[in-house]
């Protein structure tokens, strides 16, 4: 087993930010209270954001991950005869 898939890599916590930032919502009296940011309800402002946040997360764990080897093709391309 190699060491990349025997335990997930430290940049895929970066997936995790935006879950506990959604979980935590209620409990944030600036953004549970009844507020207005832009002219918008502060929860709505608030998930947008993470919504967000949440794509670029993802978009940066896509980035750092490791792929490993590119896997040869199960059919073989033929040889052109020089």
């Amino acid at each position: 087993m190699s060491p990349h898939t025997s335990r997930p890599a430290r940049h895929s916590l970066w997936a995790a930010v935006p879950v506990l930032a959604f979980l935590a919502t209620p409990f944030l009296p600036f953004v549970s209270g009844p507020h207005l940011w832009l002219g918008l309800p502060s929860v709505l402002v608030w998930c947008v954001l993470w919504t967000a946040g949440t794509s670029a997360a993802l978009a940066l764990v896509e980035h750092l991950a490791h792929h490993g080897e590119p896997e040869e093709s199960a059919t073989p391309t033929p040889e052109v005869p020089r």
